[in-house]
């Protein structure tokens, strides 16, 4: 009797230890560890509650000219290796809002990602101007583009990131800034694709911003964070989690291609984000003759 009850006793104190665990955090392979408890926030829970009136007025686009829009030719033929992997001077425009007017859509990270894409830059010899959270109005980013076309010389380079919110709008994809306009494909890229030099980076890390893809011409490589699908801000990683795998491999993994380094970010979003069970899409564009050595 006695041996039965210190085992009887033996198999309680096990049940109490193993019943109160809980499970540890998942970790894969292809990322970071998990933590299932962490909540996942889309960013193009874009709150919009202004009137369709006021929306349009908010809405930032070209003027109708009556001309049918028309697709940029696609890039020449691809010669292999870089054309310019030195250029005379390189500039590059960042913006990264996560505080909005108001409260209902501030963001988590993407200031974050923004600092650390500008240090990225500057140590590959970009002169960088950045605008963060309300300093990246509507006027300031459409400012930093002209920057941009004032600056950059044929031979140059130049690059334009962006974080934050993006938002189907009335004509396609856009950007909105932080005194909340939107800032259409068409529109924006309507004035980047004036600046005059033909090595030219654009990033994105927003929700459904596919529409940019369809106004790349030639000189241009673009990647972005999704096409139709959602971005996420990324807790455990502290960053946007498209953004972190582009850095990851851009500094850590030592890819100077910005041909190698697109696909990374995307394969590291995708591993990152089944962990979670989510569905992203990310996607890039190069139309860039040559391989573009950042």
């Amino acid at each position: 009797m006695r041996h039965l009850l210190a085992l009887m006793l033996a198999v309680m104190a096990l049940l109490l230890v193993f019943g109160c665990d809980q499970a540890p955090p998942t970790k894969t392979d292809s990322g970071p560890t998990v933590d299932h408890s962490i909540q996942l926030v889309e960013r193009p829970q874009f709150i919009e509650t202004r009137p369709p009136d006021v929306v349009a007025a908010y809405t930032l686009s070209l003027p109708n000219t009556g001309v049918a829009y028309k697709k940029p030719p696609p890039p020449p033929p691809d010669p292999g290796g870089d054309p310019n992997p030195n250029p005379a001077n390189k500039y590059a425009y960042v913006v990264g809002i996560s505080n909005y007017e108001g409260t209902a859509n501030d963001l988590q990270f993407c200031d974050d990602d923004a600092r650390a894409m500008k240090a990225w830059l500057q140590a590959e010899g970009f002169t960088v101007q950045m605008d963060l959270d309300l300093q990246a109005t509507a006027n300031n980013i459409m400012d930093g583009v002209d920057w941009l076309i004032a600056q950059a010389e044929p031979g140059d380079e130049v690059a334009f990131c962006y974080s934050g919110h993006g938002m189907k709008s009335s004509d396609g994809s856009a950007l909105i800034s932080a005194d909340l306009y939107y800032i259409p494909h068409g529109y924006f890229m309507s004035s980047f694709n004036q600046v005059d030099c033909t090595k030219k980076l654009v990033t994105i890390d927003a929700c459904v911003i596919g529409g940019f893809h369809s106004d790349v011409e030639s000189g241009t490589f673009m990647a972005t964070a999704s096409n139709r699908k959602n971005s996420y801000d990324a807790p455990d990683l502290q960053q946007g989690a498209w953004t972190y795998y582009w850095l990851n491999g851009v500094e850590d993994q030592d890819l100077i291609y910005a041909e190698d380094a697109a696909p990374y970010a995307e394969d590291g979003m995708k591993d990152w984000a089944a962990q979670y069970r989510l569905r992203v899409d990310p996607k890039h564009t190069d139309s860039y003759s040559g391989d573009m050595d950042m």
